[in-house]
């Protein structure tokens, strides 16, 4: 069966912002956590052009492959859509050291209630945190 997965990279505060994270990925060294070996593991990178409907379809399929939706600003409430659909199968969350303070959260209001199964957790000396969450069935 296909999966879906979503990665993001948030502040403390649950912000997203291109300007800190270009700041985190020079200082933090997010490399350095995983976070490449995840976009390479996955088949296909997700995009707003790909139908939510047609995404759901393909990964009821009985492929093993993986897709990603990156969250940027430009994406995030696509990725919300994909949240509010249910048809996220594993969210990959990384936390930087930083308050934000001001910028877009990620998680947006009218998700739907759902229980998420920590699958995963590990803390990097540089004090980045990255969780894995299961949707639970």
């Amino acid at each position: 069966m296909g999966k879906v997965q979503i990665l993001a990279v948030l502040t403390m505060d649950g912000c997203q912002s291109s300007e800190l994270c270009c700041k985190a990925y020079k200082e933090l060294r997010l490399e350095d956590c995983g976070i490449n070996k995840i976009r390479e593991n996955a088949l296909y990178h997700i995009t707003p052009d790909y139908s939510i409907s047609m995404l759901d379809e393909w990964r009821k399929s009985t492929t093993d492959i993986c897709y990603l939706a990156e969250v940027t600003p430009e994406k995030a409430d696509y990725i919300n859509g994909l949240l509010r659909m249910r048809v996220v199968d594993e969210i990959i969350l990384y936390t930087i050291p930083f308050i934000a303070g001001t910028g877009k959260r990620f998680f947006q209001s009218a998700l739907p209630q759902g229980q998420w199964t920590l699958t995963s957790q590990k803390v990097y000396r540089n004090g980045v945190v990255r969780h894995i969450y299961k949707a639970c069935v």
